[in-house]
C-alpha cells in the first residue's frame, strides 16, 4: 500500500518509489484511460486498444509531473490530486486529438469571430481586440489570437506550434494553452464552487439530461443526482454521474450539460475535505459584482479604441474621473475642446465615429454571452446615432 513517506522519495527522485508511485496509481490511470479512449472509438470502435495504451501512457506522465506540485501530507489528499491531474490530461489529450491539433480551439474561434464584426472585417485588428476586450475568462492570449485569425484565413497550415519563447501560456502544441490547473502558490487545495453552485448544476442535469434506460445505472444516477441537488455530491457521485449522463445532441442543451458536469466536478475535486463550501454571498453582492463587470468591459473597450475617440467620449460621460461635459444636444462642445486641444468640428467627428465605434465593440463582447441582448444593443445604437450622433 502507498505510504507518504514513499511520496516524499519519490518527489527527491528516488526512482523505485516512483515506480511504486506509479504502479499504485495504475488502476486508476487505465480506468480513466479506458474512458478517454471511449471517446475516440466509442463503444469499442476501431482504435479502441491502441486509444487506451496512448492515453494510459499520458496518464503515467501526468503522475510524474505531479510529485512536485503535491504538498499536503496525506495519501488520500496525492490520490485525490493524482485523480484530478490525471482525467484533466486526457481530457486535453482527447481534445487535441479531436481537434487534430489543428492549433486553434472551437472557444478562440468564436472570440475571434466577435471580434471581426467590431473590427469591420480587419483580421489583425480583431487578432488585437481579442485580446483585450472581451470578459476575463474569455480574453485570448496573444498565441490563441493569432491560431485563430490564421485558422478563420485558412491561409496556412494550422499544425500551429507554439513555445515559451513566445507564449508564456504554453510550451509545445497550442492545445497545451487550454490546460488548466487549479494551483494556488503555497500550494494549498482549495474549493473553487460552493453548495449553491453544485445545486444549480444538478438542477440543469436534472432538466436537459435523459434518464438511462438500464435500471441498476438508473438507481445509481438517480441517487448521485440526488445528492448533489441537495449540496453533498463527493467524487464518486461525479464519476457515477460522469459515466451515466448522456449528452444531449443539441448544441445549446449539450453546452448546458457540459458546463453542469464542469461545475460538480471543479466543486470536489479541489475540496481538501471533501466537504463544499457554502455560497455566503446576498444579492447586494451579486449587483455590485454586476456592476463592476459592466464597468470594467466598458473600460476594457475605451482602451481599445484610438486615443482621440476614446478621450472624447471619456469627457462626454465622465469615464475614469475625468470631467464630464455632458453628451446630448446640451453638450459643452467648447469644454471639451479646450480640454483635448480639439476644434470643434474634431470633437464632433470623433464623438460621432467614437460612440458608433464603441457600441459596435461593446455589442461584440456581450454577443459572446448573450446574442439577443446584442441584437438588441445594436438596434437601440442605430436609433441613438441618428442626427448626426447627437442623441
Amino acid at each position: 500500500m502507498l505510504s507518504i513517506d514513499t511520496i516524499h522519495a519519490a518527489q527527491n527522485n528516488d526512482l523505485a518509489a516512483v515506480a511504486e508511485v506509479i504502479e499504485a496509481t495504475e488502476s486508476r490511470i487505465a480506468v480513466l484511460a479506458r474512458k478517454a479512449a471511449n471517446r475516440m472509438a466509442p463503444h469499442g470502435g476501431p482504435r479502441f486498444h491502441d486509444w487506451a495504451d496512448e492515453f494510459a501512457q499520458v496518464g503515467r506522465v501526468a503522475v510524474w509531473d505531479l510529485l512536485p506540485r503535491f504538498t499536503d501530507t496525506t495519501v488520500d489528499a496525492f490520490e485525490r490530486l493524482a485523480y484530478t491531474t490525471i482525467e484533466n490530461k486526457l481530457k486535453d489529450a482527447v481534445r487535441a486529438e479531436r481537434n487534430g491539433n489543428a492549433g486553434a480551439d472551437e472557444n478562440a474561434v468564436k472570440v475571434f469571430a466577435a471580434m471581426l464584426e467590431a473590427a469591420e472585417g480587419d483580421v489583425y485588428e480583431a487578432a488585437k481586440l481579442a485580446q483585450t476586450i472581451p470578459p476575463k475568462g474569455k480574453r485570448l492570449s496573444a498565441a490563441r489570437a493569432e491560431a485563430a485569425r490564421m485558422a478563420w484565413q485558412g491561409a496556412v497550415s494550422l499544425d500551429k506550434v507554439t513555445t515559451s519563447d513566445n507564449n508564456s501560456d504554453a510550451d509545445g502544441s497550442l492545445g497545451d494553452v487550454l490546460v488548466h490547473l487549479d494551483e494556488e502558490p503555497d500550494g494549498e487545495i482549495r474549493p473553487k464552487v460552493g453548495r449553491g453552485a453544485a445545486i444549480e448544476a444538478a438542477q440543469v442535469l436534472a432538466r436537459y439530461v435523459p434518464m438511462p434506460a438500464d435500471p441498476e445505472t438508473r438507481e445509481a444516477f438517480c441517487d448521485a443526482l440526488e445528492l448533489a441537488a441537495q449540496g453533498f455530491t463527493t467524487p464518486a457521485d461525479v464519476d457515477v454521474l460522469e459515466d451515466a449522463v448522456k449528452v444531449p445532441q443539441d448544441p445549446t442543451e449539450r453546452r448546458y450539460v457540459l458546463d453542469a458536469m464542469a461545475v460538480l466536478r471543479s466543486a470536489v475535486s479541489t475540496a481538501t475535505e471533501g466537504a463544499l463550501t457554502e455560497d455566503l454571498r446576498d444579492v447586494r453582492e451579486d449587483r455590485m459584482a454586476d456592476s463592476a463587470e459592466k464597468h470594467g468591459r466598458v473600460n476594457d473597450v475605451l482602451d481599445s479604441m484610438g486615443a482621440a475617440q476614446r478621450d472624447v467620449l471619456k469627457h462626454s460621460f465622465g469615464v475614469k474621473g475625468v470631467t464630464d461635459y455632458g453628451w446630448g444636444d446640451g453638450c459643452d462642445m467648447a469644454g471639451i475642446g479646450a480640454a483635448l486641444g480639439m476644434t470643434h468640428q474634431n470633437v464632433v467627428g470623433n464623438r460621432s465615429k467614437g460612440r458608433k465605434a464603441f457600441a459596435k465593440r461593446y455589442a461584440a463582447v456581450i454577443r459572446l454571452n448573450d446574442a439577443a441582448l446584442a441584437d438588441a444593443l445594436e438596434v437601440a445604437a442605430v436609433e441613438l446615432h441618428k442626427n448626426a450622433g447627437r442623441k
